[in-house]
């Protein structure tokens, strides 16, 4: 009887056949379809940006008219993240001391000094109208804190360094619901933030209502990053979303599915930004590679190398530009990261354990794109002309792990492990 009962139970070898005939015969009609869509993109892929802008002149290389103008002191641990205010007057920063700081950036004092809950704080972001900061990270929630209104004059305000009796905590919502840690969160409007976290997935919360609006469920590895697009009419409800599965995906918060679909590599993708005007993105992953996508023609318009500049440079005819007559080394004595390319080669470069991008983020005009390195620090690329035309950190003592532009574009800070922030303007 038991014999029997078993060999009821298992499917005969039969149906297994026919079960992995359809699943190769549907693999294969996947594929073609994929095929199809290559051959429909290609058609209107007519030309690249490199082409395109070849008649624009170049970049004097090695320039940067970025001078360091503050450099911000008080935190006591690597610095996670930071944010500029929609004013560009402050700058949010977030540490695994477990503190939040707002910090007047021309000044360079405190302003208030925010009491985590968790200090394996990852990411934070600041609201548009600067009324409220988020803190998410590693205990899985994101907690949104009330930021105390000034009500002290300017002469006591801007005074110094008068933090005793200045920390604040006021908790406004704290939202649960990950299942993994939180890698990254944005505001999107005062009363809306994305969060995105290693459990595969993206979450919009509603910070009046204190809940979760709905998920956004397509990855299929951690969600390492999001960025949002500029705040207006057309793109005030997207935003982009980077993961370990290697693909960038454009979420619209009306729609159950992404509005599209790229992908970047079969590496971890780590920092997206978005181009001014909201109509591209680049993304960076481990792999080293900067990648400029158009949303409008719907694929890679352009790629950024430090792997070609080492080749390039190391050449004979990159003799000028490894050594230019104004070139001076760091203060703490070490050469700054484009010094570095008369000593480097793409053969060493190839050997480093990890060459990947940490951050990204465009200038205000679009025409530089600043990339965070593990290795290099941070580099300024040219994106029309595909060159690297300065660097910018070389002060930090330790791996810059971001760089945020403020928003009217005057100002450029930079996140480091040494636990300081630096304000760049020219």
């Amino acid at each position: 009887m038991a014999i029997s009962l078993i060999a009821m139970r298992s499917p005969p070898s039969t149906s297994l056949d026919q079960i992995e005939k359809k699943i190769a015969s549907a693999r294969n009609e996947a594929r073609a379809l994929y095929n199809e869509l290559d051959k429909v993109r290609n058609q209107i892929q007519d030309a690249s940006l490199d082409d395109m802008s070849s008649p624009i002149p170049s970049i004097p290389k090695n320039y940067n008219n970025l001078k360091l103008y503050n450099t911000l002191r008080g935190h006591q641990n690597k610095v996670a993240k930071i944010q500029w205010s929609s004013d560009s007057t402050r700058v949010l920063s977030a540490s695994q001391d477990g503190y939040m700081i707002i910090w007047d950036a021309i000044t360079g004092f405190k302003k208030q000094a925010i009491s985590l809950e968790n200090q394996w704080v990852l990411t934070c972001s600041y609201s548009p109208s600067g009324k409220l900061a988020a803190s998410a990270g590693l205990d899985n929630a994101c907690t949104i804190y009330k930021i105390k209104p000034d009500t002290r004059g300017n002469r006591t305000e801007y005074g110094g360094y008068e933090m005793s009796g200045n920390f604040y905590q006021s908790v406004q919502s704290v939202f649960k619901g990950h299942t993994a840690y939180i890698s990254d969160c944005n505001f999107v409007t005062n009363n809306t933030i994305i969060t995105a976290s290693g459990d595969m997935t993206c979450a919009q919360w509603d910070v009046t209502k204190g809940g979760k609006v709905r998920d956004f469920i397509d990855h299929l590895g951690d969600v390492l990053c999001i960025s949002t697009f500029p705040a207006d009419k057309l793109s005030e409800n997207l935003f982009v979303s980077g993961s370990s599965d290697g693909h960038a995906k454009i979420w619209d918060l009306r729609s159950p599915t992404p509005a599209q679909n790229f992908y970047i590599s079969n590496s971890d993708v780590n920092t997206l930004s978005i181009f001014p005007d909201g109509n591209s993105f680049v993304s960076g992953s481990d792999d080293g590679l900067i990648r400029l996508f158009d949303l409008r023609s719907d694929c890679e318009i352009s790629n950024y190398s430090l792997a070609s500049q080492f080749q390039q440079h190391n050449s004979p005819s990159a003799a000028k530009f490894n050594n230019p007559p104004h070139r001076t080394a760091s203060k703490n004595g070490k050469s700054s990261p484009i010094d570095q390319f008369s000593t480097k080669s793409a053969s060493i470069y190839s050997t480093i354990d990890n060459p990947g991008v940490f951050s990204l983020d465009f200038s205000k005009s679009g025409r530089f794109v600043y990339a965070c390195y593990s290795e290099f620090g941070c580099m300024i690329w040219d994106i029309l002309k595909n060159e690297i035309v300065g660097s910018i950190g070389n002060d930090h003592v330790n791996k810059i792990n971001q760089i945020s532009v403020s928003p009217d574009g005057m100002g450029v800070a930079t996140a480091s492990w040494d636990s300081t922030i630096k304000i760049w303007s020219a």
